[in-house]
């Protein structure tokens, strides 16, 4: 549990200091006011992160050398410094050298309203959630992709200078290294997926009498895979390119037996990404023993009173819960916090 959370030069935020005294906090204010920012905040703590932009200088302040967070949960102090030339982490004042030895140790599943991309967006979207949420829960999987990256880097490279007639050498090894560690990665993303899927099944129907799916579709599978780098060589070339492997897989969500992202509508879609999330903290307590905490970032602004009411009953009881809205929810259970009386924006 989230016991306090100082900013410093994050995003709008000069200063920001808040102390969470319950495990379920209600932050509200008008727009503009740093809501959904307190929440990437935590989320880029626990993944290294942002949920909202891939370019990490847009957290910095503008006019501001570096942005900082600093957590301080029940165990361990959690500090990120991000600045124009990287990032510096660590816990209880020890500095990990190694991002990857940061992430994973404070564990947390947010909702935002860019997650519907989950169902409408890209195979791209979707496979970075797999990685994101798979790499907190396991370091062996977060080391594979690394490597993975850095091979298929290498081979593309390889195939933009290589022609045809060329010798395939060294082609070949590159080829051999992505195999190993490729077959890795699709085993443990279907083993993810297949967890998510059974949690899945145990929590969409709180929210809704349809049927919901979760379906791992690799690129190619195993033996394909070792196929494509043995004997599709001048293809690869052709292209310039890698054209097989687990950088090209996706998952797929059904919706009483369809692709959800036409036959679920937008209603039933933000459902469906809300029970997807719920589903995830039951794997990650599964995995680990430990309760993930949930951020949820306007998560009621397209609920009506009934449904937000319907909503607040649904939300676990176990886990810390911190969410925002710009108009504050009605709950004893929840600490009320007003931004507009906390934030420093000058």
């Amino acid at each position: 549990m989230i016991k306090t959370i100082n900013l410093k030069n994050f995003r709008n935020l000069s200063s920001l200091r808040l102390t969470f005294d319950q495990p379920k906090v209600f932050l509200h204010g008008p727009n503009g006011i740093g809501k959904t920012s307190v929440l990437e905040s935590i989320y880029f703590v626990a993944t290294t992160k942002s949920h909202r932009t891939p370019d990490e200088k847009d957290l910095i302040k503008k006019g501001e050398p570096f942005a900082q967070v600093k957590i301080t949960t029940r165990e361990n102090r959690y500090d990120l410094v991000c600045s124009k030339t990287g990032k510096r982490a660590s816990i209880n004042g020890a500095e990990k050298r190694k991002i990857s030895d940061f992430i994973g140790h404070l564990r947390v599943v947010m909702f935002a309203p860019g997650d519907l991309e989950l169902v409408k967006g890209t195979p791209g979207d979707r496979r970075q959630f797999m990685d994101l949420e798979w790499m907190q829960l396991d370091k062996g999987y977060l080391r594979g992709l690394n490597h993975y990256k850095q091979v298929l880097k290498q081979r593309n490279s390889l195939l933009k200078k290589i022609d045809i007639k060329d010798d395939y050498t060294f082609l070949d090894i590159l080829g051999d290294q992505l195999y190993e560690t490729g077959i890795e990665i699709i085993q443990e993303r279907r083993t993810f997926i297949n967890e998510l899927d059974k949690k899945m099944k145990t929590v969409y129907p709180v929210f809704s009498k349809h049927r919901v799916d979760i379906v791992y579709e690799p690129d190619v599978d195993e033996k394909a895979f070792r196929n494509h780098m043995s004997k599709q060589q001048k293809q690869d070339i052709v292209y310039q390119t890698t054209m097989a492997g687990p950088h090209r897989d996706d998952f797929i969500i059904r919706f009483n037996g369809f692709d959800a992202k036409r036959y679920a509508s937008q209603g039933e879609q933000r459902l469906i990404v809300i029970a997807l999330k719920f589903a995830l903290l039951k794997v990650i307590e599964e995995k680990t023993g430990q309760q993930a905490i949930l951020l949820l970032d306007d998560v009621l602004s397209e609920l009506d009173g009934d449904k937000q009411k319907q909503f607040i009953r649904q939300l676990p009881n176990a886990h810390q819960i911190i969410m925002n809205s710009a108009l504050p929810t009605q709950g004893n259970d929840f600490q009320m916090i007003d931004l507009s009386k906390e934030t420093t924006h000058e």
